[in-house]
């Protein structure tokens, strides 16, 4: 019987805490600085060997919930990169760079390659010195931004390292072009 009694209060003290509170007023978004998410790695080129070229594209976005506030969160892209030394590429369809197709703007022509990955990061080792177009696309079951995308033209020189990461923001329209932020790093 005793026992009984001690539970009464723990219980009591339980649902009182779990209960919503209708009067509560909405927590609101604070305003964002994207550098003050951004942890920028100490040295993303620990452990490569100096002689061997290496692009490392990661990405991301910045998702919020009520308990830790504004955060950066890993999301699967598909990742593209077209060799452009002598061209001018871009993306105008999204459909076909899903499939490894750009648009070289010079000559109007298309652009194939092969090299699709689909995560949310890769490294690319052992390219020849020259300049890339990277791009990444979210996916079509992403959050928000369904099929947005983003890319940076890239010179990568010899035994070069560059460490790319994309950082969606968390009110990125569905199809649409995002500007490449934070800052690349390069070696």
């Amino acid at each position: 019987m005793k026992s009984k009694f001690l539970l009464l209060p723990i219980l009591i003290s339980i649902l009182s805490g779990c209960s919503k509170r209708e009067n509560e007023p909405f927590i609101q978004e604070e305003s964002i600085g994207l550098d003050s998410l951004y942890q920028q790695p100490q040295n993303p080129f620990m452990g490569i060997p100096e002689k061997m070229s290496v692009v490392h594209v990661r990405t991301s976005a910045i998702k919020y919930n009520p308990w830790q506030k504004f955060y950066v969160s890993p999301v699967d892209a598909t990742i593209i990169m077209w060799p452009s030394d002598d061209k001018t590429l871009a993306i105008k369809d999204v459909d076909k760079a899903l499939e490894g197709i750009a648009l070289d703007t010079k000559t109007n022509t298309e652009v194939k390659t092969e090299n699709i990955t689909k995560s949310s990061g890769i490294q690319l080792q052992d390219y020849r010195p020259g300049k890339y177009l990277i791009a990444v696309i979210l996916d079509a079951d992403a959050e928000s931004g369904k099929r947005s995308y983003s890319s940076q033209e890239i010179t990568l020189r010899e035994y070069g390292k560059i460490y790319m990461h994309k950082i969606f923001s968390k009110d990125v329209k569905d199809g649409e072009f995002e500007e490449w932020s934070p800052k690349l790093i390069e070696k």
